[in-house]
């Protein structure tokens, strides 16, 4: 390839993801966050465009894929990870951004995943599985309130509907609810006619998309399913819509309020506690030997404590192939509002739960730890123990 050549992909890489930032507007409200979550989870704040792009193209290709935060971050936490990238920590004293943080909405985003058994089974997306995913974005993306004030983009493995408004500041917890409120209201509408594809329904506000421009490099490529770079399909609008401002503001939160309810809120615990785990251990020295019921069951372990959640990702990420943000917030979400009790150690060391040909977990403490499953270690009841 000429030099030429190159120059001008780069070019036309770097525009792109200017032009993304452009659309999500951070600048004067904030910091953008960017994360990575293989092969280790990373953080970086950038306080200008030029900051942000820099730090993309640094990890272009290097990783499964780079994401940025939808709605701007606080200038606090710039301090965290000041215009480069340093080791991602959770919980209460960690780096990354939570729904608390976040003090202005820019946009709204909708992702948009396709279904298929080969996307289950970690495969990228074919191309006419996307032209699945790619009808439902259009049909999302006239509705009222994004129709004209929206531009759809393809995430590699589907496609986002991704619309800038004039900022809504979050100086309630109503706010944070009519946001959710309005989105899943403009999801819901059109979920009963997408087919091949769905909407997926977390509308967190630290809530972080692909970048595009970028490289997603997540799954194993074979024939007609690439990798592929993150691109806008249709034209970002020219405005900020002031439309889709007051349509949050005037939505309904009792919907939103009633979905939190059914998530119970999580135990109090010293989540430091089931460090001492060895499944726990195990599940962060050997992720591609974990199995999809280990997942599962690691899941219903975490998830549960206070700050579990992010160390769900924490671990989930460490195998760059299989893990997916999305697919994993969605588990999570469905552990707890169904109310999956924590999955025993019993369970956890049973032949059925081993992955094949990468063998099974065993527990050298088992006959003498009191935690019946890992959440028992950290959690602060003793009702919990054998």
């Amino acid at each position: 390839m000429h030099p030429e050549t190159d120059k001008s992909a780069n070019a036309a890489i770097e525009a792109t993801i200017r032009e993304h930032l452009a659309v999500l507007g951070h600048c004067g409200y904030g910091v953008s966050e960017l994360r990575i979550f293989d092969p280790l989870p990373q953080v970086a704040y950038a306080d200008s465009e030029d900051a942000a792009v820099r730090l993309s193209l640094a990890m272009d290709g290097r990783t499964c894929g780079i994401y940025i935060g939808v709605q701007s971050r606080p200038i606090h936490l710039f301090d965290c990870a000041p215009n480069r990238w340093v080791a991602a920590r959770g919980g209460p004293d960690g780096n990354c951004a939570r729904d608390s943080d976040i003090e202005y909405i820019t946009a709204v985003f909708f992702d948009i995943d396709v279904v298929s058994p080969a996307r289950l089974d970690g495969c990228p997306a074919s191309e006419e599985e996307l032209k699945d995913s790619l009808q439902a974005a259009e049909l999302l993306s006239r509705q009222d309130g994004l129709a004209g004030n929206s531009t759809i983009c393809c995430s590699g493995n589907g496609h986002y509907v991704l619309a800038p408004l004039i900022p809504v500041a979050i100086d309630s917890p109503q706010v944070a609810g009519q946001f959710r409120s309005f989105c899943r209201g403009l999801a819901d509408g059109v979920a009963g006619q997408i087919t091949g594809a769905r909407i997926d329904p977390v509308y967190n506000l630290s809530r972080v998309m692909r970048v595009i421009g970028t490289w997603n490099n997540k799954g194993k490529p074979q024939g007609e399913r690439p990798h592929r770079r993150a691109r806008f399909v249709t034209p970002a609008p020219p405005f900020r819509s002031i439309a889709l401002h007051y349509m949050i503001l005037n939505a309904d939160d009792s919907r939103a309020a009633v979905v939190q309810q059914e998530v119970p809120t999580a135990l109090r615990c010293r989540l430091d506690r089931i460090e001492q785990c060895e499944f726990i251990q195990w599940c962060r020295r050997h992720p591609q030997a974990v199995s999809e019921p280990q997942w599962f069951a690691l899941i219903t372990n975490l998830a549960h404590l206070k700050d579990g959640a992010g160390l769900v990702h924490e671990i989930s990420a460490r195998d760059g192939v299989r893990y997916d943000y999305a697919d994993t917030q969605r588990m999570i979400e469905r552990i707890l509002r169904e109310g999956y009790k924590p999955v025993s150690c019993k369970t956890i060391m049973s032949p059925a739960m081993a992955r094949p040909g990468r063998g099974m977990f065993r527990c050298s403490r088992i006959a003498r730890c009191p935690a019946r499953a890992p959440m028992y270690l950290a959690a602060s009841h003793t009702v919990y123990t054998r």
